[in-house]
């Protein structure tokens, strides 16, 4: 059918996740000729504090009753497990993880790949690097950075719609003092990779943290007609509009 799901994983309702890409690629494929279900997994590295290996280890353990041979890739086994408790047949087609994502650059560890796009005609992924977050990323990066669990649907391939809310998350105490700390304070705080974060990483923190502080209340603030924000991307300029729907 070439119904595809891609989702972001870091640990919070992985095996939730599963589930619900699952069912929606499976609804998708209705009507189209017997295929297989494939899964691809890419990120993580070897960070000098194993968190990237736990993570792969715990996603592997939702999928998977016994991975002995992977016991230092904690997180990503417990993504492969929630996916292997599910009433399918699913084949892991690429697994570029942990040391396999690798690379030393002056004595320290950095991830190969950041990020991957996917081309929904022929199914290829590829490495990628995104200028443009998307709308609403102060937003966005506020649910995450407050604690969010839930891995949300945002896309209905439908009706091409890109939905984001409504939600609410809890204030975030401290705010005005994480405002006046120094950028170096930020990236050592708030990043689980200091060594090797992107530049734009702490400008993001601190636009996500200024978001919290004018809207602790985002039930209130954002979203007033507890109504979604749609947009729709313009093909010829690449560019998310906001629509009503």
């Amino acid at each position: 059918s070439g119904a595809a799901a891609l989702a972001h994983l870091d640990g919070a309702g992985t095996e939730d996740a599963a589930a619900a890409m699952i069912q929606r690629v499976t609804e998708l494929a209705l009507g189209f000729p017997e295929g297989r279900l494939e899964l691809q997994l890419v990120g993580g590295y070897s960070d000098p504090r194993n968190y990237s290996e736990e993570l792969f280890c715990n996603i592997l353990c939702k999928f998977l009753s016994v991975f002995p041979f992977l016991s230092v890739l904690r997180h990503f086994v417990l993504i492969l497990a929630a996916f292997h408790k599910q009433p399918v047949e699913i084949d892991l087609t690429l697994c570029c993880v942990g040391e396999l994502n690798t690379t030393v650059r002056g004595g320290i560890h950095w991830p190969v790949i950041y990020g991957i796009g996917l081309n929904v005609k022929t199914g290829e992924i590829f490495p990628a690097t995104f200028p443009d977050k998307g709308p609403d990323q102060a937003l966005r990066c506020a649910r995450h950075l407050t604690g969010g669990q839930q891995v949300l649907d945002v896309y209905d391939c439908t009706l091409g719609l890109l939905r984001i809310g409504p939600f609410n998350y809890d204030p975030l105490r401290g705010v005005d003092l994480w405002l006046a700390q120094s950028d170096q304070f930020i990236l050592q705080h708030l990043s689980t990779a200091p060594e090797v974060e992107l530049p734009h990483f702490v400008s993001q923190v601190r636009a996500t943290l200024k978001y919290i502080q004018d809207n602790q209340f985002p039930a209130v603030t954002v979203f007033r007609d507890n109504r979604p924000h749609y947009y729709r991307r313009d093909e010829t300029t690449g560019i998310w509009q906001p629509i009503r729907y």
